[in-house]
């Protein structure tokens, strides 16, 4: 089922625009003004009679920098200013005009220059003048932003010292720009008003010790108190008024360097129930603000991966004349996904698992540097608290016997040691070099002669790096097979090789329980056997998936990741159906402690394949 959201204007007396959105309702103090609700119609463009349906202003530019027009600074022409609904371009003069709708007035900053005034304003003030410093460094082909998510901030002290120490690394990383994709704040869906601001005020003093820009995307748990055990949607804050208030638009774009930045919010909340998609609205300021930047190399920034979307495939087509890397988080986990050919970095969590312990991927709480060298991209997730990290990217956890691959190594330092050699062992045998390429941020070792020593079967391969301070390791387990098939019965003995990464399997379904927490989404638990009669528990949060895909005895294959949740990270129901089918699961996949549950390993279901 597809679901479209209606957009409202709250009007004043005077016929004004207050501010649009999509719940119908007002809240007290606009209900006691004699505010009225009109739901909002594209395509009528207000009265020109009447100043009040319109907003002017000027973008000038402010060479001194003290975010103040003085005399002899003028106004800079073709910048894209937009309320959210639609887009002006400034004339020669800076100046700009825009309908009095929606909640701000926001600019696309160019590629080479910097603000020195906020980007954005509420449509209610008076002063609607941006000021933009000429900063021509800043338009380059080579710069490099961070990308952290998942804080979900709270008031344990030991959490806030975990997002300090982030901070100071990044810091001393020294990026162009941070962007935080979503979830800021614990659980604010599910916190009262005052609680959510609480979170969000210690969020915004843990940031305020960044040295470098931060961009911000909405999260689901950033929508306030809309799951909340009382209705508060009459108090200033709720739903998503109170990121506004903090941080302003939900969507907007920024120019950096050859690249047009862009964030989305998918966030959707109707008839008290939460959907993720781009909606209408949304949808036509994207095309718009699309149409200033024809031909750019595009950087897209979201919280809910956008395989959760309900409209993937309409958005996704709208970037396919654009060279286009997204970036989203909400997972935990740290994955890349192909999207028709346009790929996703879904990063893990600053948090890990909800401040439980490492990511379900086994990865422990992090954030991911990115390095744009023109259309080449190349990034590294950083561990927070480490100083020292191999990433080995390739080969991932299943090597075909008939294809060539690379030993591939990332080696990050903090200190300025010098990286004297990197070697490997296979199987802790003799130890073979690696050749090396420096970089700012990392170095990167490679070899093409490793395959040489594996045969069918698994294998650990130790990548050493040694700096004058002494050497430190990594270590991964690989199968080399003929079979792209990876059997159920093998993946909880070798859940080191397998979790985090995607893999295909195939089973027949025993048994599937439907869930929809969410409207239009189906959210499953489906339990599998292959025909070794071994089984396993996939989750399907995906809302492409059919009552028909999920019948009992389907053979399905699957794209799956293997992860390992807390026991209190499942749902009831999730719990419920687990326990009842104890006996059926294979030994391993539940991990107890004193005969109780502590964490189950499960397969998340990226893709399904129909036979």
């Amino acid at each position: 089922m597809s679901v479209s959201a209606t957009i409202y204007r709250i009007i004043n007396k005077e016929g004004t625009t207050i501010r649009v959105t999509t719940e119908p309702k007002m809240n007290i103090d606009e209900k006691q003004a004699g505010y009225t609700i009109n739901p909002l119609e594209f395509g009528i463009e207000p009265s020109k009679a009447q100043d009040n349906f319109w907003i002017k202003g000027m973008v000038f530019e402010d060479s001194n920098a003290n975010g103040k027009m003085d005399e002899g600074e003028k106004g800079i022409s073709k910048v894209s200013v937009s309320n959210g609904l639609t887009i002006s371009v400034t004339d020669k003069s800076g100046n700009y005009l825009l309908p009095h709708e929606g909640y701000f007035v926001f600019i696309t900053v160019p590629s080479d220059y910097t603000s020195t005034t906020s980007w954005y304003k509420s449509s209610s003030e008076s002063n609607r003048l941006f000021g933009l410093k000429y900063s021509p460094k800043k338009n380059t082909e080579q710069f490099t932003f961070v990308q952290i998510t998942d804080h979900h901030t709270d008031s344990i002290e030991e959490h806030q010292k975990s997002i300090e120490k982030a901070i100071e690394e990044i810091n001393k990383i020294n990026p162009d720009f941070i962007v935080a994709t979503g979830d800021l704040i614990l659980k604010g869906n599910e916190a009262s008003i005052e609680q959510a601001q609480e979170w969000f005020d210690v969020y915004t003093y843990l940031i305020s010790d960044c040295k470098n820009p931060i961009f911000h995307t909405l999260g689901n748990h950033d929508l306030v108190g809309i799951n909340y055990k009382k209705d508060e949607s009459d108090k200033p804050g709720y739903n998503k008024e109170m990121y506004r208030h903090y941080f302003g638009p939900t969507y907007y774009s920024f120019d950096w360097g050859i690249y047009h930045c862009i964030i989305l919010d998918p966030n959707e909340f109707v008839g008290e129930r939460e959907f993720y998609k781009i909606p209408d609205y949304q949808i036509k300021w994207l095309k718009e603000d699309l149409s200033f930047r024809e031909g750019y190399p595009l950087l897209v920034f979201f919280h809910e991966p956008s395989k959760t979307w309900q409209n993937q495939i309409e958005v996704l087509n709208l970037f396919k004349q654009n060279f286009t890397k997204m970036f989203s988080g909400h997972w935990h986990i740290d994955i890349l996904l192909d999207n028709q050919s346009i790929f996703e970095q879904v990063a893990g969590a600053a948090c890990g698992e909800w401040w439980c312990g490492v990511c379900p991927d086994n990865r422990p709480a992090g954030y991911r540097i990115v390095q744009i060298d023109g259309k080449n991209i190349s990034s590294f997730y950083k561990e927070i608290g480490k100083n020292k990290q191999i990433n080995v990217i390739s080969p991932g956890p299943l090597i075909n016997v008939s294809e060539d691959t690379f030993l591939t190594a990332q080696i990050y330092r903090a200190g300025d040691e010098l990286l004297q050699e990197v070697n490997y062992r296979i199987d802790g045998g003799r130890s073979f070099p690696m050749n090396i390429k420096r970089g700012r941020l990392w170095d990167m070792a490679n070899s093409s002669e490793y395959q040489d020593q594996l045969t069918d079967g698994y294998h650990t391969i130790t990548v050493e790096a040694q700096d004058n301070e002494g050497v430190f390791p990594r270590v991964i387990k690989v199968k080399i097979s003929s079979d792209n098939l990876i059997p159920l019965n093998e993946i909880i003995p070798h859940l080191l090789t397998y979790q985090g990464h995607i893999i295909k399997i195939k089973g027949k379904i025993s048994k599937s329980f439907m869930e929809e927490p969410y409207l239009s989404k189906k959210n499953a638990v489906i339990l599998i056997k292959d025909d070794t009669g071994k089984g396993a528990v996939m989750i399907a949060d995906d809302y492409s998936l059919t009552d028909e895909d999920l019948e009992k005895d389907n053979l399905i294959t699957a794209e799956v990741i293997p992860i390992r949740y807390s026991w209190e990270m499942l749902s009831k129901k999730q719990k419920q159906l687990v326990t009842f089918n104890f006996f059926h699961l294979p030994r391993g996949s539940i991990k107890t402690k004193w005969l109780k549950p502590k964490g189950i390993y499960i397969l998340w279901l990226i893709k399904l394949y129909r036979d």
